[in-house]
């Protein structure tokens, strides 16, 4: 039988790759675990939550250690206090205090594992919209399907260093992938009038109803919400190693166990409108 030199050599390289196939065993440390600490405070009539919980290994239970029994106390620099309740494991409860514009807040944390602190001011909401428009898109190398896609409108305020965080929430649902986180810094709008269009993870019908819920940020919050987003999309042959996200909460002794996580204040601004 005459065998045909292409599949010779298809069967070299099959051989030579399959051969050089090895299972590596990494053993990786277990390391230590950290507090994690998240939560925010914002103007809406409603309770706030902090949840207090422990980092886990790579290759340890997909369901985190929530920290129980804590001592949380929220001030601000207008002389209210409120001592948090513990509502559910390692989930406590802001019900009277709301956040005002330009007010500082300051969370105290004291668990078995330590002492913390984390301080925000309350950031002005630089640009308040007034509306949504939608615009419907063919399936092109831009879109990746056809659809309605949003774009929101308003005033930006004069002054720098103003930075928003607009939510998506489709038909009550909130958008969340990482094509979803829409953070903007007003460095090239200061003071215009802004008619933007907003990253979504698929195209809306019509007939959705679309809410959007613009949140003022802080610097910090900023840079919280970047190292999330750059984290998500961190992937590939080329990814860099994963590191920490940038926290605002401090330790208030040498002793205490790490920490990460974010605790934030933001006034939050809402339109919604139903694609037609």
């Amino acid at each position: 039988m005459k065998r045909h030199p292409f599949i010779l050599l298809f069967s070299f390289f099959t051989f030579l790759f399959s051969a050089c196939e090895d299972t590596v065993d990494i053993q990786v440390n277990k390391g230590t675990s950290a507090l994690v600490v998240e939560g925010w405070l914002t103007n809406r009539p409603e309770h706030h939550y902090v949840r207090l919980y422990l980092t886990t290994t790579l290759n340890g239970a997909d369901e985190f250690e929530p920290v129980s029994n804590a001592s949380l106390v929220l001030t601000d620099d207008a002389g209210n206090a409120e001592q948090l309740h513990e509502v559910g494991s390692g989930r406590y409860e802001i019900s009277t205090m709301k956040g005002v514009e330009g007010y500082t807040y300051t969370l105290r944390i004291q668990t078995s594992d330590g002492n913390y602190e984390v301080e925000s001011k309350m950031p002005r909401l630089s640009m308040a919209p007034d509306s949504l428009t939608f615009k419907y898109e063919e399936e092109s190398i831009v879109y990746e399907e056809s659809g309605f896609y949003p774009y929101i409108h308003g005033q930006e305020l004069e002054g720098e260093d103003d930075f928003i965080q607009v939510k998506l929430f489709k038909n009550t649902q909130y958008l969340n992938s990482v094509n979803d986180i829409n953070i903007f810094p007003d460095k090239f709008v200061d003071g215009n009038y802004i008619s933007m269009g907003l990253a979504i993870d698929g195209a809306f019908s019509e007939g959705d109803t679309i809410r959007a819920e613009v949140w003022s940020l802080t610097e910090s919050a900023y840079n919280f919400w970047t190292d999330i987003r750059t984290q998500l999309q961190n992937g590939g042959i080329f990814a860099s190693p994963l590191t920490n996200t940038r926290t605002n909460v401090r330790k208030l002794t040498a002793d205490s166990k790490n920490v990460v996580g974010y605790f934030g204040t933001s006034l939050v601004k809402t339109v919604e409108r139903r694609v037609e």
